[in-house]
């Protein structure tokens, strides 16, 4: 299959997710995730704003703002994507692709944990997403770090076409697995 068949396939399978399963899954994944970010010091982590039934992680968004961590969501510039700070889920402004992005122009690159949404994972940790790129250029500019991938568990895939630009993270959790990917 090519990766936009893919892309087609697993996108339909998961706008076709019951709503009662799709929030359990979010819940599940969000609590791992939870569990998982304790293990890392960290002062600052980026997330992203959920969009067609991606891993609801609003939740976990909410409760980082009331702590003393600094937290990010991309903002699209153009071709290029950057992180703003995000002080508050109300102070969100629809950016390129309808997606609520930061208002302020805080931005770093100095980010010590992602965690990073996806079409698909396969088993070695690369990403397949909407296919624009753009995270596959931010970590080409900006040094990747500690980089979580959030998945259901469906999406995980044993393989699909890779390049070397592609991105890979170093950990991938579904409702059903924690999978710490080997650089072998």
């Amino acid at each position: 299959m090519t990766k936009k068949e893919i892309r087609d396939n697993i996108l339909k399978k998961r706008l076709d997710l019951d709503q009662e399963k799709y929030e359990k899954y979010s819940q599940k994944i969000v609590e791992k995730l939870r569990n998982q970010i304790k293990k890392w010091d960290f002062d600052s982590i980026a997330l992203y704003y959920p969009i067609n039934k991606e891993v609801d992680v609003l939740p976990l968004i909410e409760e980082l703002l009331k702590t003393q961590k600094k937290v990010y969501l991309p903002k699209v510039l153009g071709k290029q994507m950057k992180m703003g700070r995000v002080k508050s889920l109300d102070r969100l402004i629809k950016g390129k692709f309808n997606i609520p992005e930061p208002i302020e122009e805080e931005f770093s690159s100095k980010i010590d944990l992602y965690i990073i949404p996806a079409i698909a994972y396969d088993f070695k940790g690369y990403r397949l997403g909407y296919g624009g790129g753009y995270y596959d250029r931010y970590f080409l500019q900006n040094p990747k770090t500690h980089l979580i991938g959030v998945i259901f568990n469906f999406q995980l895939i044993s393989s699909f076409p890779t390049h070397s630009n592609d991105l890979k993270v170093d950990f991938i959790i579904t409702e059903k697995s924690e999978i710490e990917i080997l650089n072998v």
